[in-house]
């Protein structure tokens, strides 16, 4: 008997219960959270952790150093490409002293060539001015003869600058021909140069990146890592929330007929304090949710409906994830 008497005060009470609930959650007024603005520190690659600047719950400021960390894989590629910058550079070089020598032998032998044709071409011009003097000092001799001897001199004295003209087309030839093999390989491998120190910048870019600073002032929340610690990709490894919050989050019941729009002007006020302030709605959600367990009316009663975010000075007094209410009409 006491075990039905008991059922039915339990069936009565459940009841009223949902009328409460009900009753509540389609009135004007509707409870909501302020939504925590928070970022999560996360990197692409595997990381090991170096230092850690903060400690759970710390105030910090925008720019102040949070985590710093290593990446095996960016130290690896990097030191690999650094080699391989330093062995072209060496390459490089080496090329150059080598057409530097090419060149300086190429030049050598052409003066020694040089200097062996002028000093023929200045003997036979010597010859030449002999003959001249002689043929002066003996006016007597044969004519035709003295035809014949200065006929040969003056043949070989062209010949000599004709070989001498060759010579330095030749030589200025073998030059550019020398110059025209290394500037291939010159061009390629600054070209391969330039591209490596250029992938080297990019990984020092992503180096400075390793050491993490905050993007906004406010408070550190939860710390999933230690020092030392290897981390996978992708994982959070801490979150910051910013003090000044400016969304709200709310609820309004599937059965609430209130019609709602984007720019709508709502207050909000604090469930626990004197202190309201005025929001404006920027989003109504197109779709039926479960309410959060902490926005419903009672624990176990599980209550759906569509989220508002509103809008509300950075200057609020209200807290990340402080409860409020929204009252939806004056």
């Amino acid at each position: 008997m006491k075990k039905y008497i008991f059922f039915i005060v339990w069936l009565i009470l459940a009841a009223g219960l949902a009328f409460v609930a009900f009753s509540s959650e389609d009135s004007d007024a509707i409870l909501a959270e302020v939504e925590p603005r928070s970022y999560a520190v996360s990197f692409e690659k595997n990381v090991r952790v170096k230092e850690l600047f903060v400690v759970a719950g710390e105030q910090v400021k925008k720019g102040d150093p949070l985590i710093k960390v290593e990446r095996p894989d960016l130290l690896i590629e990097k030191e690999n490409k650094l080699n391989k910058l330093a062995l072209l550079k060496a390459n490089l070089g080496k090329r150059n002293l080598q057409k530097e020598n090419k060149l300086y032998l190429n030049d050598l032998e052409f003066d020694i060539k040089l200097k062996q044709l002028e000093n023929k071409i200045q003997e036979t011009k010597t010859s030449l001015e002999q003959q001249e003097r002689i043929q002066e000092g003996f006016k007597k001799l044969d004519w035709q003869n003295q035809i014949v001897v200065d006929s040969i001199r003056l043949s070989k004295l062209q010949l000599l600058k004709g070989e001498k003209e060759l010579l330095t087309r030749e030589y200025h030839l073998k030059r550019k021909e020398i110059n025209s093999n290394y500037a291939l390989e010159e061009a390629n491998a600054s070209a391969e140069i330039e591209l490596l120190e250029k992938e080297i910048q990019l990984l020092q870019n992503e180096e400075m990146e390793l050491t993490q600073y905050a993007r906004v002032s406010g408070a550190i929340g939860s710390i999933q890592v230690e020092t030392e610690q290897l981390v996978p990709a992708y994982s959070n490894l801490l979150s910051v929330y910013e003090n000044n919050p400016t969304i709200i989050r709310a609820f309004t019941n599937e059965h609430n007929e209130i019609e709602l729009a984007s720019g709508t002007e709502v207050w909000i006020e604090s469930t626990n304090r004197q202190y309201k302030i005025k929001g404006t709605v920027i989003e109504v959600g197109s779709r039926i949710v479960q309410y959060p367990v902490r926005l419903r009316t009672f624990d176990q009663m599980p209550s759906w409906g569509r989220e508002i975010f509103i809008e509300i000075p950075e200057e609020s007094k209200f807290l990340n994830g402080e409860k409020v209410f929204v009252i939806l009409q004056p």
